[in-house]
């Protein structure tokens, strides 16, 4: 895996971030079974670890390198099952960023002029299927050129906002600028 610095994001109280690799994910399964026991279901607890178990193979699969998510319990804060997740990304050779990034994903791709530079942004939603029929993901990802390379490399953040279908608006809305807010305070080293 290569190692991603040089750039620094603010997370809200009760966020952590999580490498993904063998000590993050005994890190995060520790922290998930301590929430599981203090919720007291034996079987919500053998469900919860089988999710995550795979959804962290995903995330090794697809070169994700940190995940950043709400984990603890904040007094007078109420947390949503919002993570988000940030891989290198490279476009193909003759290919800059911004064109490379358009090719990850179906949705229409901003651009955002940003005292940084450009920040490149795209949103779609996803309904749930099987084990997840009701529940609708909005993927929210942002794309941060390298400045100063050779126009192909960059940083890719991809946030899930998982909710029930029938859902409030005003609270799916509130998870997005929630999310929007975290990636402006991105910054390069």
């Amino acid at each position: 895996m290569t190692q991603l610095s040089g750039f620094h994001i603010m997370l809200p109280p009760g966020w952590s971030r999580y490498r993904v690799d063998d000590e993050g994910r005994k890190q995060f399964t520790s922290r998930l079974a301590a929430r599981m026991k203090e919720v007291a279901n034996p079987e919500l607890d053998v469900r919860m670890r089988m999710l995550a178990a795979g959804r962290w193979k995903e995330l090794e699969q697809s070169g994700t390198h940190s995940i950043y998510l709400a984990d603890r319990q904040v007094d007078g804060l109420a947390h949503l099952p919002i993570s988000l997740a940030v891989r290198q990304h490279v476009a193909p050779a003759g290919v800059i960023f911004a064109d490379g990034v358009q090719a990850l994903t179906r949705a229409p791709v901003d651009s955002i002029d940003s005292a940084i530079g450009p920040i490149l942004r795209w949103q779609g939603e996803k309904g749930g299927e099987g084990d997840t029929a009701g529940i609708t993901t909005r993927t929210i990802g942002y794309g941060f050129a390298v400045p100063d390379a050779d126009g192909r490399r960059g940083l890719v953040f991809t946030a899930a906002v998982p909710y029930p279908d029938g859902a409030d608006p005003a609270l799916i809305d509130g998870a997005t600028e929630l999310v929007d807010s975290i990636m402006e305070t991105f910054r390069w080293r």
